[in-house]
């Protein structure tokens, strides 16, 4: 998937385990010095970089049969807990500015553990960076409808949906503040 569609970014809102239960198998090699192999690719760990709440992995995705190369940028949320919200609105947002940033070729590759949740909040909050980036109006209700739409469940629980909100006024305030 991700290079059928040239993606260079993968989001991941999820720490491996959670409360002792497994919430996302590694698809990526554990050691830099170790590929992980599959059948028809192989793919190598640059580098890495553990921040406050997020990790930075570097991937090299090599087509055995090719050859052809492919770098991806694997940022990793750690400060989410399931079915939760985080504790700091900051974090997430600098989080999906560093995602945005780091992004440029594809469609961004979000997931979390079922992919609803956390996944529809990001990308909410992606949606509605862009309307404001844009100057665009928005509905917060239009845009969980539309996803909705295309995915069942997304943005799952009521504290969720409310975090949205809390992400955007924090960063409308901070747009205020500069003006």
């Amino acid at each position: 998937m991700v290079l059928e569609n040239n993606s260079d970014v993968i989001a991941m809102i999820t720490r491996d385990v959670e409360d002792g239960v497994t919430k996302c198998h590694n698809y990526w090699p554990i050691s830099l010095k170790t590929p992980l192999e599959l059948k028809h690719l192989r793919i190598f760990q640059e580098k890495y970089q553990i921040l406050k709440y997020f990790i930075i992995r570097i991937f090299q995705i090599v087509e055995k049969s090719t050859g052809t190369s492919h770098s991806v940028k694997h940022l990793q949320f750690t400060n989410w807990p399931d079915h939760g919200t985080p504790t700091s609105a900051d974090d997430f947002i600098k989080y999906v500015r560093y995602v945005r940033k780091s992004h440029l070729t594809g469609p961004i590759v979000v997931h979390c553990s079922a992919g609803v949740g956390r996944t529809g909040v990001f990308i909410c909050v992606d949606a509605v960076f862009c309307a404001i980036e844009k100057n665009f109006s928005f509905s917060f209700e239009n845009i969980v409808t539309q996803m909705r739409e295309q995915r069942s469940g997304m943005i799952q629980t009521k504290e969720q949906y409310q975090f949205c909100h809390v992400i955007v006024l924090e960063v409308l305030r901070k747009l205020l503040s500069l003006n």
